[in-house]
């Protein structure tokens, strides 16, 4: 766990710098002047987090005065913690999860990584190589699936990424595996076709009366548009999860807090590099000491 909240603290490095710094203007400070809070706002807003999060905010600290024993770090953390719907405990009673998102949010490599996370926690795991429109993406997974030493399973000889799924969820319960990681191709959440397609692929893997578990990837840099990501893919199936890529390269954070507030969809994992154990699961009140912690 230490290690996780390490990783965490490191990783938003970028979007913790902006908020520090206004943070130890205001230190030490009974209240906010006029200047002091719109800083404060506008350096929420750019870390993303949401318009009406951000005013909550400033509503409240505009009018509080605080005492010896307080600070406005944790007036924030405990602010947003009262507010955000509690997020989700990454449980780990899914036996099959289908990896979807748009393409470039690094859906392969999560995949593997995901494996990776529940083979090192003792849960039999295998990868799933369902992506039939870039051969490159399941040569990649075979390559994880080898470094990683977990079995892979895909087909190169049909198109159709439902019958892959089939066939590969049949082998994996028969074999008696825990987690089941599908990777599917990535598909823009406006494309009707491929989104039905995406729909046939999750009545597939619904047949084996097993819990399936829906992880939506996205990209953190692309801000306030994954939450489009997000309702668009939800018409088609239902989105049980999410996973944040590439957090460390971005200093648009706050995204995160307000997908959790706005969505009311859990965020399973934070990707913090490029590393295999840099896959970091999300827990609110760690991230959120992540943006306004000195430490490193």
């Amino acid at each position: 766990m230490f290690n996780f909240i390490k990783k965490t603290f490191s990783g938003l490095h970028k979007t913790r710098k902006n908020i520090i710094n206004t943070f130890s203007k205001i230190h030490g400070k009974k209240y906010l002047n006029q200047n002091e809070l719109d800083e404060l706002e506008s350096v929420l807003f750019q870390s993303d987090l949401s318009y009406e999060l951000t005013m909550e905010i400033i509503n409240e600290f505009e009018s509080k005065t605080l005492d010896d024993m307080e600070t406005w770090e944790d007036k924030f953390v405990d602010l947003i913690k009262l507010k955000v719907a509690k997020e989700n405990n990454n449980s780990d009673n899914a036996k099959i999860y289908l990896i979807i998102g748009v393409n470039g949010t690094g859906k392969t490599t999560t995949s593997a990584k995901i494996c990776n996370y529940y083979k090192n926690k003792g849960f039999k795991s295998m990868l799933v190589g369902a992506d039939t429109y870039r051969a490159a993406a399941v040569e990649q997974l075979k390559m994880w699936s080898k470094k990683l030493n977990v079995k892979f399973v895909s087909n190169e000889s049909t198109k159709d990424p439902a019958s892959i799924v089939y066939d590969a969820v049949t082998s994996g319960l028969k074999d008696d595996f825990d987690k089941i990681i599908i990777d599917t191709a990535g598909r823009l959440h406006n494309s009707v076709n491929l989104m039905q397609e995406l729909e046939k692929v999750y009545r597939v893997s619904k047949k084996f009366n097993e819990k399936v578990k829906v992880v939506l990837v996205i990209d953190s840099n692309v801000g306030q548009n994954g939450m489009n990501q997000a309702l668009e893919f939800s018409k088609f199936i239902p989105v049980d999860s999410l996973v944040l890529t590439k957090m460390d390269g971005t200093a648009k954070g706050g995204i995160a807090v307000s997908m959790v507030d706005k969505l009311n969809i859990p965020i399973d994992f934070i990707g913090m590099g490029e590393g295999v154990d840099d896959l970091v699961p999300f827990e609110l009140e760690t991230f959120l000491k992540g943006l306004i912690s000195n430490e490193n």
